[in-house]
């Protein structure tokens, strides 16, 4: 039996009244490099116990695609998501993890990005291959996991609605956590992380957030 698990992500200072609870973990100071991990891979505080089963990709490369989804998108759109995935790609594969991602121009992939007419605050029901249950974001991710708790499957769908300026970061968020990091975090001195709950302005996998990828898959 497969399980999922979602994430979404919100346009920084919006909200919506149909959001789930948030997925973000306060940190009042900066963490080490291992509390930091434990803070993404399973919603840990330090000296505190895991919410949650970390999740992780049992291969050491995964294919990524973005297709044309059902809804009506302009060509433009598509290509932006085009240099967001590429964009994506390059950090996660420039950090020295044991893991690795090759974008390709069709499917079936490891991750799928989605365009999607949908808006922020629009109730999604499971549907296999597409999403989880819950609350629409600007972008939203959910991975299946198996029993052992070995991701199987990850599909991200990003709204048209998003801004230009915004998509960049939504996308790099969510492909960072397709590969199993579960939980963002909440307070300003993470703000640069792009773990970040309130945050949309990070492009770039470096320092902690880098470490996190080599931690959970050494090179």
């Amino acid at each position: 039996m497969r399980k999922y698990l979602i994430f979404l992500c919100f346009l920084a200072g919006t909200a919506s009244a149909e959001a789930p609870d948030s997925d973000g973990i306060f940190a009042s100071t900066l963490l080490s490099d291992a509390d930091f991990y434990r803070l993404a891979t399973c919603g840990a505080l330090p000296e505190s116990d895991c919410m949650t089963s970390a999740l992780r990709w049992n291969k050491q490369r995964l294919t990524l695609t973005v297709k044309p989804g059902g809804d009506a998108v302009s060509g433009a759109f598509l290509e932006s998501l085009d240099r967001a995935a590429r964009n994506a790609v390059a950090e996660v594969n420039g950090t020295g993890a044991g893991i690795a991602i090759d974008l390709v121009e069709e499917g079936p992939a490891d991750i799928t990005i989605l365009p999607t007419a949908l808006t922020e605050g629009t109730r999604l029901q499971e549907v296999e291959g597409f999403s989880g249950a819950g609350t629409m974001g600007v972008g939203y991710m959910t991975v299946w996991s198996d029993e052992s708790n070995r991701i199987t499957e990850a599909v991200i769908l990003i709204s048209t609605s998003i801004s230009e300026a915004d998509l960049t970061s939504v996308m790099l968020e969510e492909v960072t956590q397709s590969l199993g990091f579960l939980f963002d975090v909440e307070g300003p001195v993470y703000q640069g992380s792009i773990l970040s709950q309130t945050s949309n302005s990070t492009t770039r996998l470096v320092g902690q957030d880098a470490e996190l990828l080599r931690l959970h898959y050494p090179p």
